[in-house]
Formats: structure tokens, C-alpha cells, sequence
């Protein structure tokens, strides 16, 4: 009879945590990852990366026996971390998949990292950050970020035992991650919560509404027909002020678009959504978009044609105003040294990382426009 295996160590989880990362938090303490040490456990036998559906969704009983017995904790208890055990499905939270292992690409709020570490906690991945409406951390009124503030990179973030307790650190530059200081809330952020809330309502108890709010985002994602003319899915024109659309060719499952896009590009789609099917009144606060949830089923959708008829032809969209004109590259370097000559970039040299962002993105908009710095 083989024996379960123990570990000495072994923190509790915390109230609000993902399984993944008391996963994380356990293995760190080793010098491991959660796949490394589940390997150890002997429930993963293959080289294979553990993907959402069986580290957070739904963990197999092999899984949660052996994490039970090697920390001394009840099955249960493990079992009730699965997100499963909820009513939702694994549509509607952010999957956070690494490409390297050990490493999540789940956003995080900083300033609730921070408060960690300042009462002594391990830091953790809280599960309301994988519910797909969470942009906005509910405590601190921050936007969610998966960038470092140090390299800027994001390939995600993984659990190291830093200072007697587990830290998470950029998986590109090895930087534990944090702010200095929490920034206080604007009337943006604090607009895009309130539709969060709405999303949430929606999700957990309008089945229907639900049902129908993801097949607009799959519509909002799906590539059009080669045949119409149109080259990119029309998430690319709910975006303001002409910003560059997104590649039909990105890292997003266009069956799983909210569990898969960026932060950006998820919070993008669903107020894109909210404006097609209006909801909470979105239509009147927001605006209405340039196309119709009937154009976007007649462009995506293949229709099939009864024998013996030939389809009309369909008429092309309007060419769309995200298109850029590319200029030289001599120009493109006159503009990039000019930015780098403005007072606005040189006063903007001591500040942190996020706020240097801010001010080079709107240096480059006001170059790109031709106005004056």
C-alpha cells in the first residue's frame, strides 16, 4: 500500500484564495512550483502544463486526496477552493495560463499585494480577480494590472519565497511586485465598476440574459467572412480616439474571448456588449456603436444557400476608421526625438512607471495629430 506523502510546511488558505495559489504559496516554500510539486505528489505524470480546468475549475479527486493528505487539511476544505463548486462556469473567469510553468497571467490589484505584505501574509491571488467583469479592485478602486512596474513585461507572475513568506514576482525580470504608494480612485474607474456590478447581476442571476451577453462577445470576436470585405472583428470598433484594432492572429480563444484577452481588450468587449443589448441604459450614458447586432450575425454567420440559387453579393462596410496611415520611417523618427526634447517628457522622468506610460501615450497621440506639445 503506498503511503500519502506529507510535507512539513504547509500554510493554510486564505478565505478569499484560489486554489492555484495556495498551490503556489505551499510549493514556493520548496523551491518548487504547484505543477513541480504536484509531480512530487505523483498526480501529474506527463511534462504537460496543468491548465484552469485542472488547477482552479474542476481538480480531480487524485488531486485533491493527495493535497489533502501531504498538507494535513481536509478534503473538503480543497475540494470547496475548486471554483467548480460555484455556480458559474469556467466560461465566465479569466483561465490566467502561463506560458512558462509556474507562472499565472492573472491580473492583479497592487495595492492589495502591498497590504499583504505590510500585516505579514503571504501574498495571494484573490478569487474575485478571476471572475471575467473584475477590472477594478472593489477595495481600492484600482484598475487590475498584469504589466510589472519594473520591466513593464507581461508574461505573469509566480510565486517565490521572498523575506520568510511567498511573494509574487515578474517571471521576466524576477522582481517581487507592488506599488509605492495606492492611488486614489477617478470617476472613471469608479464608472467601470459600476457596470461590473451590472455584469455581475447579470451573470450569477439572469441565466438568460448570461446566455445571451456571451454570444455577443463570441459574435464581438468571431473573424468576419472573407467574402464581405471586412478584415477584423468588430471588438476592434468599439474602441475611442482611433486606437490601433487588434490581430485577428492574437493569443485570444475566439470561442473564450473574456477568458482568454487581456485585461484591456476584455474590458473593451464587455462594454461593447452592454452597448449592443443596452444594458443597464449603456446606450444613452455610453453612446451607440456604429453597427448592429444584425450586421454582426449576417457578416460571421456563413448562411447556407438553397440548391440551385447563388447568393448576392454583400455589399462592403465603410472602410474602418482604425486603419492607420503609415508614415516613413525618417518622419517616425523626427516624432520620436521630438517627444524626447519636450518639457512634458523630461518633468515626467521622476515619476513612477505607470505615470511615465501615461505621459509618453499622450505625447505620441498629440505627435501623431500634428499638435503642438
Amino acid at each position: 500500500m503506498k503511503l500519502p506523502r506529507e510535507l512539513p510546511i504547509a500554510p493554510r488558505p486564505e478565505d478569499d484564495e484560489l486554489l492555484s495559489s495556495w498551490q503556489g504559496r505551499v510549493a514556493c516554500r520548496y523551491g518548487l512550483t504547484h505543477d513541480d510539486l504536484s509531480g512530487w505528489l505523483g498526480v501529474l505524470r506527463d511534462d504537460r502544463l496543468l491548465e484552469f480546468a485542472d488547477r482552479d475549475f474542476a481538480p480531480s479527486t487524485e488531486t485533491v486526496l493527495a493535497w489533502a493528505a501531504a498538507c494535513r487539511f481536509s478534503e473538503r476544505s480543497v475540494q470547496d477552493l475548486a471554483l467548480s463548486s460555484r455556480s458559474r462556469s469556467r466560461s465566465w473567469y479569466v483561465w490566467g495560463e502561463g506560458r512558462v510553468a509556474g507562472a499565472f497571467r492573472r491580473p492583479v490589484c497592487m495595492a492589495c499585494l502591498d497590504e499583504d505584505a505590510a500585516a505579514g501574509r503571504d501574498h495571494h491571488f484573490r478569487r474575485s480577480w478571476a471572475l471575467v467583469e473584475t477590472v477594478i479592485c472593489d477595495r481600492h478602486h484600482r484598475f487590475l494590472e498584469e504589466a510589472c512596474p519594473g520591466c513593464l513585461a507581461c508574461s505573469g507572475f509566480r510565486f517565490v519565497f521572498h523575506d520568510m513568506a511567498a511573494r509574487l514576482a515578474c517571471v521576466e525580470c524576477g522582481r517581487v511586485v507592488g506599488v509605492v504608494r495606492s492611488q486614489g480612485s477617478d470617476r472613471s474607474e469608479d464608472g467601470v465598476a459600476g457596470w461590473s456590478d451590472l455584469f455581475a447581476q447579470a451573470i450569477d442571476h439572469e441565466p438568460a440574459l448570461a446566455e445571451r451577453l456571451m454570444e455577443v462577445v463570441r459574435l464581438l470576436w468571431k473573424p468576419p467572412r472573407p467574402r464581405t470585405g471586412r478584415q477584423l472583428p468588430f471588438v476592434a470598433d468599439v474602441l475611442p480616439n482611433h486606437r490601433p484594432p487588434p490581430s485577428v492572429r492574437a493569443l485570444v480563444d475566439q470561442s473564450e474571448p473574456l477568458a482568454t484577452a487581456p485585461i484591456g481588450w476584455r474590458t473593451v468587449t464587455l462594454l461593447g456588449a452592454a452597448r449592443l443589448l443596452d444594458l443597464g441604459g449603456s446606450r444613452e450614458s455610453l453612446g451607440q456603436l456604429t453597427f448592429t447586432l444584425g450586421q454582426m450575425v449576417a457578416w460571421t454567420e456563413e448562411r447556407e444557400p438553397r440548391p440551385g440559387t447563388r447568393m448576392a453579393p454583400c455589399a462592403p462596410l465603410p472602410p474602418s476608421p482604425d486603419r492607420l496611415s503609415l508614415r516613413s520611417e525618417a518622419e517616425y523618427l523626427e516624432l520620436a526625438k521630438t517627444i524626447l526634447a519636450s518639457d512634458e517628457w523630461r518633468v515626467g522622468q521622476g515619476k513612477d512607471a505607470r505615470a511615465q506610460r501615461r505621459t509618453l501615450g499622450a505625447l505620441i497621440e498629440k505627435a501623431l495629430a500634428g499638435e503642438p506639445f
